[in-house]
């Protein structure tokens, strides 16, 4: 699972690139027409970062939970380089540049702009959220995959289109893993 999320994560990187070159629309998207952008970059990241750090810690006694994440994330991933072809899109109108202050050293120092359907980082939060256990820590997660979403709208990095359907493939591709480890009997019940 790890090599196979590897491998995808690899070809989506050399993928964004090519995206980056390639024609698009824009879109009207009337609630980010209503909301006035602000950068709030460093409040995303520091979301994605935290999530991913508690999340691997979290999951380290069920490494079961682990496993689906990644498995979820690698389909989410290869799911959302299918969609960006089939859907080229401009980046919104007035958009502030999302950097990512660790992994900017790993661009070439262009920012990418047109990775926009659907909302990756939406999306990773909302697999963090699937995959842990019941209890107040789950809680916590959904209300950081909201705030996400509402960070990633008001910066206008992604249509709200983008940011809405999200968490809808993420459940998608979440539930495909169970039903195949579940046909393949893999152990169908998560602890």
């Amino acid at each position: 699972s790890f090599l196979i999320l590897l491998a995808v994560m690899l070809t989506t990187l050399k993928y964004l690139h090519f995206n980056e070159m390639r024609h698009g629309v824009r879109i009207a998207d009337p609630l980010l027409s209503m909301i006035p952008p602000q950068d709030l970059s460093n409040l995303t990241f520091f979301l994605l970062y935290l999530g991913l750090l508690c999340t691997v810690i979290m999951l380290m006694p069920h490494p079961k939970r682990l496993v689906i994440g990644m498995q979820a994330y690698a389909l989410y991933a290869a799911i959302r380089m299918l969609a960006m072809w089939l859907i080229p899109l401009l980046p919104p109108e007035g958009m502030i540049e999302l950097r990512d202050p660790v992994l900017s050293w790993l661009h070439t120092g262009k920012v990418l702009e047109r990775d926009l359907f659907f909302s990756g980082h939406t999306a990773t939060m909302f697999i963090f959220y699937l995959v842990l256990p019941t209890g107040r820590v789950k809680t916590i997660y959904l209300w950081g995959f909201l705030t996400m979403a509402a960070c990633l709208i008001v910066q206008r990095v992604h249509y709200s289109i983008d940011v809405l359907s999200a968490p809808f493939y993420s459940y998608g591709a979440y539930a495909f893993v169970l039903r195949v480890r579940r046909y393949f009997h893999a152990e169908s019940q998560l602890p």
